[in-house]
């Protein structure tokens, strides 16, 4: 499936995505490369004492080029491989593979969104992916990404009639109540431009899940943004939250 290899660029050895099996295949050496890598350090070890006047040479020469080369001067791993951080930044964003799946997800955000395969791939990139790594290199297009979801999501049921409203399906609601609970930008725009005012309407069925995700937001700022408004439809009882997320009554 080509989306798992998009989500562990994005997501990388994330348990939602993997299974038990493909997580520890991922760990696995080849017999042969081992073997070629110790035949590689003896024949090396034999070779040390015959080559240490053209070390003294090769310093010199080494110390040139890194003038020269900054480039190459790029964080290595153990065993000369690259930081995985580093090899991530290059195939997701240097590629230009990570802005060309945001210009999907920005064009086909309602279809991915209602997908249950679509929306793991559009979370992680709404999200900016694990550690950011899409940011800030691509934050206008996310921000551009956050407002196409927010417009599906400020349309009125009729306008959505040929389908399930993007905070009533069941897998985009549940998509955009996550990226409400892990992305404090997406949050925000969702609720200036699709929940304010209206939160009253949402706060039944599965949309009740997205409005209350600004309660169980660990961001205080988005917990705030919708405190005022909400607050009311607790006390009516019109909207239910966890007991341990309840807000506390100003005095």
């Amino acid at each position: 499936n080509g989306r798992r290899v998009l989500l562990q660029l994005l997501h990388p050895n994330c348990s939602r995505y993997l299974s038990p099996d493909d997580l520890g295949s991922l760990n696995l050496s080849i017999p042969s490369l081992c073997a070629k890598e110790g035949s590689e350090v003896n024949s090396e070890a034999k070779n040390n004492e015959s080559s240490k006047e053209m070390a003294d040479q090769e310093v010199v020469a080494v110390q040139a080029d890194e003038s020269t080369s900054p480039a190459e001067n790029l964080p290595l791993a153990e065993g000369g491989k690259k930081d995985p951080r580093v090899r991530r930044q290059e195939l997701l964003v240097s590629s230009g593979l990570a802005e060309s799946m945001i210009d999907v997800c920005i064009e086909n955000a309602g279809e991915l969104l209602r997908s249950n395969f679509g929306k793991e791939v559009l979370y992680e990139v709404a999200k900016g992916g694990s550690d950011d790594i899409l940011c800030p290199t691509l934050d206008d297009k996310l921000n551009t990404l956050h407002e196409t979801i927010a417009s599906l999501a400020s349309e009125s049921k009729s306008e959505a009639s040929e389908e399930e409203h993007v905070l009533e399906n069941f897998h985009s609601s549940r998509t955009i109540r996550k990226l409400v609970m892990d992305c404090p930008k997406f949050a925000s725009t969702l609720w200036k431009n699709a929940l304010k005012g209206k939160s009253e309407f949402w706060a039944q069925g599965h949309s009740c899940k997205v409005v209350t995700a600004f309660l169980e937001s660990s961001d205080f700022k988005v917990r705030e943004l919708a405190k005022t408004e909400l607050q009311p439809l607790i006390d009516s009882g019109s909207l239910k939250i966890p007991e341990a997320k309840q807000l506390p009554k100003e005095v």
